[in-house]
């Protein structure tokens, strides 16, 4: 059940992050009128972010022996949304593309939870320990995610996977079961709790970011 909850708190807030990235552009240009100006902005509000998302592609592609290229942390508005910032890795294996293209979601997320367990530890919470906590969360939160481009080759691996596991699990029915088992253990069941938990602090952030850029937003409509 935690493990359920856990997918869909990370679903939605995928959801909220693009959201809030476009709600963030679409205000930026109703105040500016420049598209380079909102260009702009977004790069200087999510630098800190857009920084750790692609030294996580590069760092990962580095482990496993992948070129990589240019690093460009200029945002883009493209026919979807806001594109932060991108990096060049050379074509390899679906496997370690994969792995590349998800990096910035494993780091992103030891990043916040370990920023959740540092606030947890402290016997006393001052007023700039949260600040500083909102930021690299509401930072890392919303350049968490991976783009349709850096999730080449994670599909075709997680296709493959699926029938290689779906196959074993039809010929060997005990495999399905211990692998089940794993997710009952004591420790599994108690990290996803706490996971949950800690899911719950880059939602709300994300919320009250989404409604005060929401009420901005009506307050500087676009002359037409």
């Amino acid at each position: 059940m935690f493990t359920f909850f856990f997918i869909v708190e990370f679903i939605f807030l995928f959801l909220l992050a693009r959201y809030l990235i476009n709600s963030l552009s679409r205000l930026f240009f109703r105040i500016s009128r420049s598209e380079k100006v909102t260009v702009a902005l977004l790069a200087y509000l999510f630098l800190p972010g857009t920084i750790v998302h692609e030294l996580s592609h590069l760092l990962a592609a580095g482990l496993f022996f992948v070129g990589a290229g240019n690093m460009q942390l200029t945002p883009k508005i493209i026919e979807d949304g806001v594109r932060l910032g991108s990096v060049e890795i050379e074509k390899t294996d679906i496997l370690r593309r994969a792995i590349i293209g998800v990096a910035p979601v494993l780091v992103g997320a030891a990043v916040i939870f370990g920023t959740l367990f540092y606030l947890q530890s402290l016997k006393f919470l001052s007023l700039a320990s949260l600040l500083i906590s909102i930021i690299i969360i509401f930072e890392v939160s919303n350049t968490l995610f991976s783009s349709k481009k850096d999730l080449e080759g994670t599909l075709e691996f997680a296709i493959t996977f699926s029938i290689i596991a779906v196959g074993v699990f039809i010929i060997k029915p005990e495999i399905m079961q211990n692998f089940l088992n794993v997710f009952q253990k004591t420790e599994i069941i108690n990290f996803f709790q706490k996971a949950d938990l800690f899911l719950l602090a880059p939602i709300l952030i994300d919320l009250i970011f989404i409604s005060i850029t929401g009420l901005l937003n009506n307050r500087h409509p676009l002359n037409r």
